[in-house]
This record gives structure tokens, C-alpha cells and sequence, in this order.
């Protein structure tokens, strides 16, 4: 199999992630131009907005910081959705934002794969596995 293009994985990655953001209740939007905002999800039962931000690894970055972005990234074949604030809050904990590449004018730091210590506190911020979702749908669309 050829490689995919980055925009083809970029494509497949949004799409595994709506898929799980549709079992908590949640639709998506694109927005038509990308001002660092890559789709939108909305909640119509809860009213809720979340700006993602589809990376492919945990990523904190200071273009997004107060801006109520949220960050999407999978790491060993689970997904998660965190408040980028938050990231950053826990970045400063284990001690990434004293990196020169996060201190730096425009500074931006990622991690993968995830510590254990990161695993634990991410938990709430976690998607079931795709496999499941997408298995229990086949069964539902069969009954």
C-alpha cells in the first residue's frame, strides 16, 4: 500500500473523530476558512461549542492559547478531546512548558507517546476505541 498523502490522513483522521463525537451527541462543521480552528462540534441538546483543533499527537501551541480551542490528537488507537488551556495546565506540571521550543517566541511543544502519568490524567478527555463504536454500529444498523 502507498504511503497516504498528509492531507488524505488529515481527512481520515477528522472523520474517525466526528464518528466518535457523533456517539456523544455531537455534530460537526467545517469551517470554510481554517483561522486555526479545523471543525467545529456542536451539542444541540447541551448547547455546547467545541473549536478543534485536529493534531496528530498531544500538542500545545500559543497561538491557541485563550482562545477556547480544544485539541484532538489519538495516541495508541485512542482519541482525545482536551481543552488546550488545560494541556497547557498540565504541560506545566510535567514540566514541558520550561522547553526553549514552548518558551520561544511562537513556542509550540508535542509529546508522543503519551507517559503513563498523561494516560491517567487524560482519562476523562477520552473517546471510546473507534473499533468499538463502529462495531456496535454495524450491529444497530443490522437490527
Amino acid at each position: 500500500m502507498a504511503k497516504l498523502p498528509g492531507e488524505a490522513i488529515e481527512v481520515i483522521n477528522r472523520n474517525a473523530l466526528v464518528s466518535l463525537a457523533l456517539t456523544r451527541g455531537y455534530i460537526a462543521f467545517l469551517p470554510v476558512y481554517d483561522g486555526g480552528v479545523d471543525f467545529i462540534l456542536y451539542n444541540e441538546s447541551t448547547n455546547d461549542v467545541q473549536k478543534v483543533q485536529l493534531k496528530s499527537r498531544w500538542t500545545i501551541d500559543t497561538k491557541y492559547q485563550g482562545r477556547g480551542i480544544v485539541v484532538a490528537f489519538p495516541d495508541r488507537g485512542c482519541w482525545y478531546l482536551v481543552p488546550h488551556d488545560e494541556l497547557v495546565r498540565m504541560a506545566d506540571g510535567y514540566g514541558f512548558t520550561a522547553q526553549t521550543s514552548w518558551t520561544k517566541p511562537g513556542g509550540a511543544y508535542s509529546y508522543a507517546p503519551l507517559s503513563k502519568r498523561m494516560v491517567e490524567d487524560l482519562k476523562p478527555y477520552r473517546f471510546e476505541r473507534l473499533e468499538v463504536v463502529t462495531e456496535r454500529a454495524a450491529v444497530e444498523a443490522s437490527e
